[in-house]
């Protein structure tokens, strides 16, 4: 995978969108803690990565899509990895 480098703009979308689901989720903000997982157990089946953050399996996949959904995350044949656009968002935080 090759580097990255988000805009401003991009970067600014990202977070306001991941700002939308923290604020939103009854849970509390959930969306950088998931990313940090990811980024730190690639290749991990989700149903481990669930039992990490103490979430029903079938959310976690549901809070991955969304993670997905913003390019921030690749599925893998087994597990998830951070795409090279979620590092690049995560490095600069």
């Amino acid at each position: 995978m090759s580097a990255v480098e988000l805009s401003a703009r991009e970067r600014a979308a990202i977070d306001r969108q991941l700002a939308q689901w923290d604020v939103s989720s009854p849970r509390g903000p959930w969306t950088r803690q998931v990313l940090e997982l990811v980024r730190e157990h690639p290749g991990v089946r989700a149903a481990e990565l669930a039992a990490l953050r103490g979430r029903p399996v079938g959310r976690f996949k549901s809070d991955v899509w969304k993670l997905r959904q913003l390019r921030l995350v690749e599925i893998l044949p087994v597990g998830y990895r951070l795409s090279a656009r979620g590092r690049a968002f995560l490095d600069a935080l």
